[in-house]
Parts: structure tokens; C-alpha cells; sequence
């Protein structure tokens, strides 16, 4: 079976991403979903292109990853033990 131009045209804006042609689709997948004689089968396919559209469009922003602080060395500072050379 062949597929229809709109679907081919979304697959074609999801592989370039296109932001002119990712909105297009984006608007697209909502007014399909938006029919009143839609079958719960097409809302369910069209609500997943609309994710992948969505994600393509505006992916994830990623963490911040900060350095970890260096662990201190066991013994370092005052007040840890007898000083050599110094007599009480």
C-alpha cells in the first residue's frame, strides 16, 4: 500500500529537520487528531508522529554535569597528631 504525500512529507521534515516543514507537520498531526470522525486507531498514530515531530522540533535540553569536589587527604590540617621537632 502506498503511503499518502502528508506522510511522506512529515518523514521527509523528521529526516531534515526542517523547522519550517516540522511545524507544518506538527500543525498537521494536531488537525487530524482534531477531526470529529477520527477513529480512536487514527488518534492513536497521529498523537505518535506528533511526539516524534515534537522531539525533533525541541529536543531535550541536556543536564548540567559539574565536576565532583576532590575528597580531602586523610591527616591534612591542624590538630591531627604530634608535630616533629616541637616539645611539650
Amino acid at each position: 500500500m502506498a503511503q499518502f504525500s502528508e506522510v511522506l512529507r512529515i518523514e521527509a521534515a523528521i529526516k531534515n529537520k526542517s523547522v519550517k516543514e516540522l511545524e507544518w507537520a506538527l500543525w498537521y498531526c494536531r488537525m487530524r487528531q482534531a477531526v470529529p470522525s477520527a477513529r480512536p486507531a487514527d488518534l492513536k498514530y497521529w498523537s505518535g508522529v506528533e511526539e516524534k515531530v515534537s522531539a525533533v522540533l525541541a529536543p531535550p535540553v541536556e543536564a548540567k554535569v559539574h565536576p565532583a569536589k576532590k575528597k580531602k587527604r586523610a591527616g591534612r590540617g591542624l590538630g591531627m597528631g604530634p608535630v616533629e621537632g616541637a616539645e611539650e
